[in-house]
């Protein structure tokens, strides 16, 4: 909605509730005492700043699901446990990981060199008895929240790519996230006792990287990767 129609829509509402007024409380009132002429102005105020407070479109609105404080809490407890399971080789069995994005690439050699081109991210390899002749690369995370929103689905993959035998795992791109909390406009919440505060929540979390690779039981592996057998 443009500002040149909010603008015309304001005195546009003015002016019939002007003349409604005229008609329905008469001269007298209108042309009364100065504090009854701020009132009224001041209630035509307050009716306009409440229907434009359901008029105005937020944009690029983020939907996300909202967790409970319970839901947090029990996330929390699970990402105190989660490094020594997935360090263990169970990572399947891993509660609270979200599978991101997963890759396969085809291993000529007996020789896995892993270069990560960047930083805050776990790498973990595990070598596997029934794979022959590739890797297989899953990016997992556990949950990012803002305000008790999750927003782990805001945070991409990185980029992967295997050149010879060097596997090269690129960063995504920073994420800037603009939040912004919305409450019931001023008209509706002045009368009420104590008015309305925000409600608290558990700020923001970022959750763990990290990035599984299985590979060929007999291959070398060598680089950042940490090798949990």
């Amino acid at each position: 909605m443009s500002i040149i129609f909010l603008l015309f829509f304001i005195i546009l509402l003015m002016v019939s509730f002007g003349s409604f007024s005229n008609r329905f409380f008469g001269a007298r009132f209108m042309s009364g005492s100065g504090i009854t002429k701020v009132f009224a102005g001041y209630l035509i105020i307050l009716l306009v700043a409440g229907i434009l407070s359901f008029m105005v479109p937020v944009e690029d609105t983020l939907e996300a699901e909202y967790l409970t404080d319970k839901e947090i809490e029990e996330n929390d407890r699970l990402n105190n446990d989660i490094y020594s399971v997935v360090e263990s080789g169970r990572i399947e069995e891993a509660e609270g990981l979200t599978k991101k994005e997963t890759w396969d690439f085809p291993l000529k050699d007996k020789l896995l060199d892993i270069k990560f081109m960047g930083q805050n991210v776990m790498i973990f390899v595990e070598k596997v008895e029934s794979l022959d002749g590739k890797v297989d690369v899953t990016h997992y995370s556990t949950y990012s929240y803002m305000d008790n929103i999750d927003i782990t689905d805001r945070f991409k993959s990185p980029e992967i790519e295997l050149s010879e035998s060097t596997l090269k795992i690129y960063p995504p791109d920073h994420v800037n996230i603009k939040h912004v909390k919305y409450k019931n406009a001023f008209p509706f919440t002045q009368f009420s006792e104590g008015g309305e505060q925000f409600n608290g929540g558990y700020g923001m979390m970022q959750g763990m990287e990290f990035i599984y690779i299985t590979v060929p039981a007999d291959t070398e592996v060598t680089g950042d990767g940490y090798v949990i057998n």
